[in-house]
């Protein structure tokens, strides 16, 4: 792809879009601020450290890898994940928090010293289709109905929710494809820049023209690997195989964008017609 083809997927990305969410929040800490206050209702929260893609485990377990890591004033710690499906997120929100909690104390620290834990998934779509802004979880006794003060907080916020109130001018944002029809300036700020400012989108050519080029190196290995063993000829073909994965992956990315068969073609190099037939074949799939 060229960086005119670049420049148009730019142009589509919201911040629910994994590239582009990890520019905005990498480079923004006003932006992280304003997510993380609105988030957990923590009006006066102020971010001290934060990162993205943030790697959490242990040796010879799983690992996990944070969309967003927070530190506020008072050491309480933050795990925020943008995510655009629903696919085993109380068992990962489970997962996540046992991470955090088992690494909030340093050696020498009472338990009492125990600093808060948040977990918060922003979902695209409703968690539990009831129209709220979020839904929390706490750990709770059922017959006696009494919670565990744990300061372990999961949340889930609806993606989907559109109130007139600081959470629902959020998640309007988080959907908008033009930064000027937003609400906040911290990520109307934030956002302009990688899409409207020439530093900005080249930084953004340049991290989706890398993630591309591992991509294909990836690929060409596997490849050659692969040919070694069954000859050149059915190596190129894997090649061709994954090269062909790669842009079906994009094409669907772009369509949950909201972006027209014909903007997808011109974007992707593929013709009209193959790129209807893709996604008449995902429908009957």
């Amino acid at each position: 792809m060229n960086n005119h083809q670049y420049y148009l997927m730019i142009q589509q990305f919201t911040l629910f879009s994994d590239f582009f969410m990890h520019a905005v929040f990498s480079h923004s800490r006003e932006a992280v601020q304003l997510l993380a206050r609105i988030l957990t209702g923590k009006a006066e929260l102020i971010v001290v450290e934060w990162g993205l893609e943030v790697k959490k485990g242990f040796p010879f377990f799983r690992n996990d890898r944070y969309d967003l890591f927070i530190i506020d004033q008072y050491g309480n710690v933050y795990n925020i994940e943008i995510e655009n499906t629903l696919r085993a997120l109380g068992k990962r929100a489970f997962h996540n928090m046992c991470l955090l909690g088992s690494q909030g104390l340093k050696p020498g620290e009472e338990h009492k010293d125990l600093r808060e834990n948040w977990v918060v998934f922003l979902t695209k779509k409703d968690f539990l289709n009831q129209n709220e802004p979020f839904y929390s979880y706490e750990w709770f006794n059922r017959k006696w109905k009494r919670i565990l003060h744990t300061k372990a907080h999961i949340r889930f916020v609806n993606g989907e929710y559109r109130g007139d109130d600081a959470m629902g001018k959020l998640m309007h944002d988080f959907h908008c494809t033009n930064p000027d029809d937003m609400f906040y300036d911290e990520l109307r700020e934030a956002v302009s820049y990688f899409k409207k400012e020439p530093e900005g989108v080249n930084t953004m050519c340049e991290i989706m023209r890398e993630f591309e080029r591992k991509s294909k190196n990836e690929g060409r290995r596997e490849g050659r690997a692969e040919g070694r063993a069954e000859g050149r000829a059915e190596g190129r073909a894997q090649e061709r195989q994954k090269a062909k994965k790669r842009t079906e992956a994009i094409m669907r990315n772009l369509r949950e964008e909201g972006m027209s068969y014909e903007r997808i073609a011109r974007i992707t190099n593929q013709s009209l017609s193959k790129v209807k037939s893709f996604f008449k074949t995902q429908q009957t799939a």
